[in-house]
Parts: C-alpha cells; structure tokens; sequence
C-alpha cells in the first residue's frame, strides 16, 4: 500500500473515511471556487447581461460533465472493486482499456458539441441578446472537451486506487491557473466572456497533462499494460452508463427548467445562476462525502466485509446532516452578503436571495438522499440511482415547477427544486435498508 493510499478494509474507520473524503471536499470546494471566480469576474466587470450568458449554459456544460463523471465512476469503481480483491492484473487492464475510450469519446462529443451549440442555446430559450455571446462560450467550451474529460478519468483511477490526494493536488494547479488566466484574458486582454472561456480550457488541460503524468510516473505498476479488454469495458460501462444517465437526465431536466427561467427575463438568469453557485458550493461536502463512502464500500465489497460498511454508513451520514443544519443556518443569515460578491444589481441579488432561503430550508433532506447514494455507487447498483433521478426529477420536480410557476412565478420554481430530494431520499435509504448491495459480494468478477 503506498503512502497516499487508503485501506479501507481494515482498522479504524471514522478517521480514514474523514481523512479520504477531506481532499475530495477541499477538490470539490476548489472546482467550485473558480467556476465561483468566472462569475464574480463576468459579474462585477462585464455586467448582468455577460453573466446571463453564461448562466443560460451552465445545464449544457453539467450536462456533459456529468454525462463523462457517470461514465467514469464505473472506473473508479471497478478498481476499487478489484483493489479490495488484489485483482492486480485485471486493474492494470481496466486503467489502459479506459484511457482509450474516454479519449475518443472526448472527440466525438467535441465535433458534435461544437456543431449543436446553436441549436442547443435554443432549446434552452436563450434570450435574443445574450444568445450570441452565449453561444461562442459553448462552443469554446466544447473545444476543450478531451482536457475536461481526461482530467476526470485519471482522478477517478486514483480513487479508486485509494488515492484522493493527488486529485486535490491537480485541482489546485487547475483553479489557481484558471483565475489568474481569467484575469489577464478578461481584465489585460480584454477578450469577455470568450475570455473565461479560454482560461478555463486551458486550465484544465494544464491540469490533465500534469495527472497523467503523475498516474504514470507513480504507479508504474498498474500503467505498464498496453491490453484492451472489451469485457472489462463492458463492466465498467454496466456501472457507468447507469450513473451516467442519471446525471444526464438530471441535467437534461435543469435545461428544461432553464428555459422556464429564461422565460422571466436575463434578471431571474442572472439571479439563478449566481445563487446556484452558492448553492453548488455549500452542497458540496454531503457530494465528498458521497464520494469517498463509494470508495469505502467498493473496497469492503470487494474484501467482503459488510459490517465495516453499516458503520461507514452511520458516520457519513452524521457529518453530513449536521453540516447541513449548519449551513441552513448560516444562508439565512448572511446569504445577502454573499450574492453582493458576485452582481451589484439589486433585482439580481433578490431574485437570489429568494431562491437560497428556500431550497436551503430543505438542506437535510439533501444531506440525507446524496451521502447514501455512495452505497450504491461503490456496490455498482448505479441503475437504482437512475431510477431514482428519473422518478425525482421528471415525475416531480419538472411538472411541479410548471404547476407552481403559474401561480407563484420563479418562487414556484425554487420550491420545486427542493421537491425532488424527498423522492431521492426515501429511494436511496430504502435501497440502502434492503441490504440488496450485499449481492455484489458474492458477484464480484
């Protein structure tokens, strides 16, 4: 086991679990932080109208990095899987096998990107004045396509392989490159909103090639397989596909629900985009949580250890919903301040406070259906999860927004959004409760 390696399968488990999930948040706190930075950036130098630009593409852009996260996490798994399994030369495959169809995945998703982007703005109703610059973002955007997703293949084969330092370490040289390059592109060069776009591409593949070489040059163990396995392929995409099409159907609803926004004006876009940052941001520790209770339970499956999970999944849980009474709390009280960072208009700022108040109010229930979902992530049960989106998303929270928007305008939407975590819930702990994960022990191949 190296240094940065986590064992899950033995000794304590509260302090190892904390410590592995601690650089997935502060991972997660740093990719938020400089997708916060573009907006603060566009906001307060380049106006309402810039940021509703960027706003309207926010679903599209989640769209496709969810679409590759899914496809992905059934990587993360599989090594995990086979980690906790000693399956050294079945990891070996898997890490060469994936390399080589995300990247060309990547390409074909970057053609097809670039040549929608009209179409999909749109879809998405995007407002006549701010469609152009819109849509000249997206296609940038598109254009660094095999950067974004490159960089999350690598992270996940690290951890999978245990290791959550070394994402940490490769997000921190992406954020700190994409604000400081936000700056010089927006504020030396002058380029707008095309500008945060190429900052944020080219961060990433600062940060992609440095992992890369990272995988290779510390685990040379596990890189030196050149063999493409299309069994191993299809193991990991019956993982990730599920989970896949859960992110895309969630994503696919917020378009939907964007459009609905977008017919109240650039304000309510404006108002929405930056709130849902906060948002994002505050959500993000229940997310880490998530993540490393996957990388727990794939391991303790495959070392077939069920109790260690039950205790995982008690502690994960704990921290979880008592970070989520706390951050109730502190939006309440100080959401205000924190909308004044990003827009200086008042409509803007109260569009966004509206919209905090309410989904934060909902927080635990959040709390209580994402850090359980780790379970079935880590026992490759991702289609409950699928299932579970579909039913909250599009059964709920998208006929609800409809129904409630007629009556309470963009209030109605807010309230909507927080409506689906309780289907979520009962979905994710029911599963959790039937113990049906318990399978994949005695089904490990």
């Amino acid at each position: 086991m190296k240094k940065n390696e986590t064992n899950f399968t033995t000794g304590k488990i509260i302090s190892p679990l904390i410590m592995f999930s601690f650089p997935l948040f502060l991972g997660n706190i740093l990719q938020q932080l400089y997708s916060i930075a573009d907006s603060i950036i566009v906001g307060q130098i380049l106006g309402s109208q810039a940021l509703a630009s960027i706003g309207v593409t926010s679903p599209v852009t989640h769209l496709v990095n969810s679409l590759m996260m899914g496809l992905s996490m059934g990587v993360s798994v599989s090594i995990s899987q086979f980690a906790g399994a000693k399956e050294t030369g079945k990891l070996k495959t898997v890490i060469h096998t994936s390399i080589l169809f995300f990247f060309l995945l990547s390409l074909a998703l970057t053609i097809i990107g670039i040549f929608t982007s009209h179409s999909i703005l749109g879809i998405c109703k995007a407002p006549a004045n701010i469609e152009p610059m819109a849509c000249i973002y997206l296609q940038i955007t598109f254009l660094g396509t095999i950067m974004s997703v490159g960089y999350q293949v690598v992270n996940a084969i690290f951890r999978g392989l245990g290791n959550s330092l070394y994402p940490l370490l490769f997000l921190i040289i992406s954020s700190l490159a994409n604000i400081i390059l936000d700056l010089v592109f927006v504020l030396c060069l002058h380029l707008g909103v095309p500008g945060t776009a190429w900052a944020t591409i080219i961060a990433q593949g600062i940060s992609f090639l440095w992992a890369l070489l990272s995988l290779r040059r510390s685990y040379p163990q596990y890189t030196s397989s050149h063999e493409f396995s299309g069994t191993l392929l299809k193991r990991c995409l019956s993982i990730g596909i599920p989970s896949s099409l859960k992110g895309s159907a969630y994503w696919l609803g917020n378009i939907l629900l964007m459009s609905l926004i977008s017919s109240y004006g650039p304000i309510p876009i404006a108002g929405y985009s930056i709130a849902s940052k906060i948002d994002a941001f505050i959500q993000t520790p229940m997310a880490s949580l998530s993540q490393a209770l996957s990388s727990f339970v794939g391991q303790n499956i495959g070392g077939r250890k069920p109790e260690r999970i039950k205790k995982g999944v008690i502690t994960s849980q704990s921290f979880g919903v008592a970070f989520s009474i706390f951050m109730t709390i502190l939006v309440h009280h100080y959401g205000n301040n924190l909308l004044g960072l990003f827009a200086k208009d008042a409509d803007v700022i109260a569009i966004g406070l509206r919209y905090l108040k309410i989904v934060s109010t909902f927080y635990v229930i959040y709390a209580l259906q994402e850090v359980i979902q780790g379970v079935a992530i880590g026992a490759g049960d991702t289609i409950v999860l699928f299932c579970s989106t579909i039913l909250a998303m599009w059964a709920l929270r998208i006929p609800l927004a409809y129904h409630l928007s007629a009556k309470y305008g963009t209030d109605g939407i807010w309230y909507s959004m927080a409506s689906g975590w309780f289907v979520a819930m009962i979905i994710c702990n029911g599963y959790y409760l039937s113990g049906r994960w318990k399978r994949k022990m005695t089904t490990l191949k």
